[in-house]
């Protein structure tokens, strides 16, 4: 019976499960050779960061001991951990490094499949939002954040946007505390998964949130769907808050002049249309300059389930005006993401100050990637001859499937990868991106050394470190200045025979922590302690997911009902 079952479940979803299988498929680069390279070649090491936090208890994980040229480096104070929290999972599981790696890109991947069925499911019928979640998997921008750049953040932030708006749809449905739960959840694993991501796509969930109240006609939907952000906003509170209330604590700026100004990156109109392939960077074209080196196409099928969709939208306007309003709103959202990519919207890059932050404008893509696959399913709504349906399918397929490669294989050992030229470019990459303030300049050279005596004879014994401490003790026989291979940030705080120290940071260009030692036997210990900001953010998180998760569980009948015995019980 339970085989007849999933024989019937596979059949009525026929085409599900064939792009599903499509899916799949292009993850045959990862079976090819242990690792492959992209831009973004810090995967690796983010992840063995990571666990080393979670095994030395640093729980959140915020600053760890390698990164930063081996001073440490406070990067899950600012770069959203939720990619790296999951494969910690599968890392603690497996104990391999580069498998853990390899399934950070594929549960996201296969997650915008599954979920951009679910929501196109809701408008365009089972047919539809096969067709939708194919033209999604499918998308070239998926290819290029995959293969391309290994931009995880971007690949996690590229399921939860068609998760999002299935779970306000829901809510729309059955304004319930379940789906007010699962909408919660679902926006802080948005802010906790890419930070900008969440900044573009967070103002468009509030316009979509009024669109389902006009069709709602409830204010109670209206209530639950705010409080669902909120409460999203709260759990997410641990990494939000400090990545931006302590935003001064790091040369975060950095990231958004120079190379990394939006201004350097704009795209014109042809280069969203054109089908070219690349693997190099991304450049400001100049006559006789470098020529760009990365694709920005948005797929010239998925612009052709564009041009269906719109005429979809004119044919339902009467019928069902609710599916034509969902193909106009994503359309205007298209039109105008792909004008924020083009250098003419500069005067709106220069008014609306934050979004510098994207870097680069082509980030866009995101959003038009997402909503044309989104409304590409409503093609099976007015075209009703399934051939043109399977040739879209096909198509797609036929000319995207060879994007979905990296430039190179790498047959590297995870031992090779945590040693000699590797792990010295993995730590050396991105070292200016949170560096802390104290530190005028990034490190010219790793640290060599634990620590340095600057004046005075000391003998240093037994040495231990963790991801955010640190103890030794030292035999002094004269006044000595230490100067320890550790940069500066709050809140460090040094002892020395159990009694805290100041700790001098100003007199060198790194922000180096430097202690004073009289003559003598001294045990010196240090810690990197929350401030006040992480400490209050911390706790919202926490109170906030123990009340969300009792409440939730009241829901569930069977739970429901046994406490509702054992109060009477009680009583």
């Amino acid at each position: 019976m339970p085989n007849l079952n999933m024989l019937n479940l596979i059949k009525s979803h026929k085409v599900f499960t064939i792009g599903l299988i499509l899916t799949l498929s292009l993850f045959w680069p990862l079976f090819w050779a242990p690792f492959f390279s992209h831009h973004d070649d810090v995967q690796i090491i983010r992840l063995y960061e990571m666990d080393k936090c979670i095994k030395d208890g640093q729980i959140p994980c915020r600053w760890v001991p390698d990164l930063g040229g081996l001073y440490g480096y406070p990067i899950f104070n600012y770069y959203a951990p939720l990619p790296y929290y999951v494969g910690e999972i599968f890392y603690l599981m497996t104990g391999s490094l580069i498998f853990s790696v390899k399934m950070m890109f594929v549960l996201p991947f296969v997650g915008s499949y599954i979920f951009m069925f679910l929501l196109a499911r809701k408008f365009w019928g089972k047919l539809g939002g096969s067709l939708s979640a194919i033209f999604y998997s499918f998308a070239p921008y998926h290819a290029l954040d995959f293969y391309a750049r290994g931009a995880m953040g971007e690949m996690w932030a590229l399921m939860v946007f068609p998760a999002l708006l299935w779970s306000f749809v829901r809510m729309g449905e059955k304004t319930c505390i379940i789906n007010l739960t699962v909408s919660s959840l679902l926006t802080a694993f948005l802010i906790t998964s890419h930070n900008l991501s969440a900044m573009l796509f967070l103002p468009i969930l509030l316009i979509w949130i009024f669109i389902l109240m006009l069709k709602a006609k409830t204010r109670k939907f209206f209530l639950y769907s705010i409080l669902a952000i909120l409460l999203g906003v709260c759990i997410s509170a641990f990494y939000l808050f400090p990545m931006i209330f302590e935003k001064n604590l790091v040369h975060v700026d950095t990231t958004t002049y120079g190379y990394f100004s939006y201004t350097e990156h704009f795209k014109g109109f042809s280069k969203l249309l054109e089908r070219s392939w690349g693997y190099g960077s991304s450049i400001r074209e100049v006559p006789g300059g470098e020529r760009d080196g990365l694709s920005y196409q948005i797929g010239w099928v998925h612009l052709l389930g564009w041009a269906i969709a719109i005429y979809a939208a004119v044919r339902l306007w009467r019928p069902k005006r609710w599916l034509a309003v969902a193909i106009i709103f994503s359309s205007i959202l298209i039109a105008l993401s792909m004008y924020m990519i083009n250098p003419r919207s500069v005067f709106i890059w220069k008014f609306v100050e934050p979004i510098k932050f994207l870097q680069f404008p082509w980030r866009f893509l995101l959003i038009v990637s997402f909503f044309i696959s989104f409304i590409s399913g409503s093609a099976v709504l007015v075209l009703k001859n399934k051939k043109i349906l399977i040739a879209l399918i096909v198509l797609v397929v036929a000319l995207n499937f060879l994007y979905f490669r990296p430039e190179k294989f790498i047959n590297v050992t995870e031992k090779e990868l945590l040693s000699g030229e590797y792990w010295d470019k993995q730590i050396k990459r991105s070292i200016f991106d949170y560096l802390p303030i104290f530190a005028k300049e990034p490190p010219a050279e790793l640290a060599k050394e634990r620590y340095q005596i600057l004046t005075g004879e000391t003998k240093i014994i037994d040495l231990k470190e963790g991801t955010n401490w640190f103890n030794f003790k030292a035999e002094t026989t004269t006044h000595t200045i230490i100067r320890l291979s550790q940069y500066y940030f709050p809140d460090w705080r040094i002892k020395v025979d159990g009694k805290e120290v100041p700790i001098e940071y100003k007199d060198n260009t790194l922000g180096l922590m430097t202690i004073i030692l009289g003559k003598g036997s001294h045990q010196i210990s240090g810690r990197l302690y929350d401030t006040p900001v992480r400490v209050v953010s911390n706790f919202i998180t926490t109170v906030t997911f123990i009340v969300l998760a009792v409440v939730f569980m009241f829901q569930i009948k069977r739970i429901k009902k046994w406490l509702l015995y054992y109060r009477k019980r009680i009583d």
